[in-house]
């Protein structure tokens, strides 16, 4: 190269393959078609916040990620924008679910991935009034109608109470079996659409605001959960969350059951990405 020394272009030649190969590394997570339909949501079998059983149609399909977003995954992000990684309180990383997220984490990574990928970012706003535009072509978290639909096997159903099976030993990692600890995802059996670890494993992050009486005036067509507390103090707060975790028992951890946290918590909390169908 004329006007460039060899020692410096050599270090200009390695920059730039080490830039084309990190960009070449990344690749989208990989997504499984959850076509649009109607399902029973709800169990009488579970807690009276899940309850009553009631009709629910889904009028857009979407794709939901085949894996729970892992370390492996999040840690390139937090390389990236230089932010501090989440603890693994010392189970480890690697293809393990990222936990110790919050809900605002979450979207701000699932912004983050919509840029990288050339997609619309779904969410918009800050804090307390985050919104989401369910027809953007990026990642978003699943509403919790989303979830358990998708959980139960979609249009198709057949996914039984453990999200694939009605043995958990066969889908999940729960307090039976884990260990006390979080394992790698898609070590168990999938679901019928083939999706991983639905149950148990680590808690996943929903879009909706949690109410426990929700489901008596969900509306019967695209639940988005309840609109925000009117009073927007830290303890009145809670988003949904499902799935459970390794610590939970198998009563705890069916697709049926709901749960909450605040949103500024991270604790045994992950999340799976889910995208609009065009």
């Amino acid at each position: 190269m004329r006007g460039i020394h060899a020692g410096s272009a050599l270090f200009l030649c390695s920059c730039l393959t080490l830039f084309a190969s990190a960009e070449s590394a990344w690749k989208p997570p990989e997504m499984a078609l959850v076509e649009a339909g109607s399902f029973d949501m709800g169990s009488e079998r579970g807690l009276e916040r899940e309850r009553p059983v009631h009709r629910v149609t889904l009028s857009r399909s979407f794709y939901m990620a085949v894996y729970a977003t892992t370390f492996d995954e999040y840690d390139a992000y937090c390389a990236e924008i230089a932010k501090t990684r989440p603890s693994d309180k010392g189970m480890g990383r690697g293809r393990r679910p990222v936990r110790n997220v919050n809900w605002y984490d979450t979207v701000d990574y699932c912004n983050w991935l919509s840029l990288k990928a050339g997609l619309e970012p779904c969410y918009s706003g800050r804090g307390k009034l985050v919104v989401c535009d369910f027809e953007a072509s990026g990642y978003r978290m699943p509403t919790e109608a989303e979830w358990e639909y998708a959980a139960r096997g979609g249009m198709g159903g057949g996914g039984g109470s453990y999200a694939g099976s009605e043995n958990p030993d066969e889908t999940a990692w729960y307090e039976a079996n884990s260990g006390d600890v979080t394992h790698p995802v898609g070590l168990k059996a999938p679901n019928p659409l083939g999706i991983y670890d639905l149950c148990g494993n680590l808690f996943e992050w929903c879009w909706d605001w949690y109410e426990p009486g929700y489901y008596a005036v969900s509306p019967a067509i695209d639940p988005l959960g309840p609109p925000p507390p009117e009073e927007m103090i830290p303890w009145k707060l809670a988003r949904s969350r499902r799935g459970g975790s390794w610590r939970e028992g198998a009563q705890d951890i069916a697709v049926w059951v709901r749960s909450q946290d605040s949103p500024t918590y991270v604790g045994d909390n992950g999340f799976r990405l889910v995208r609009t169908a065009r």
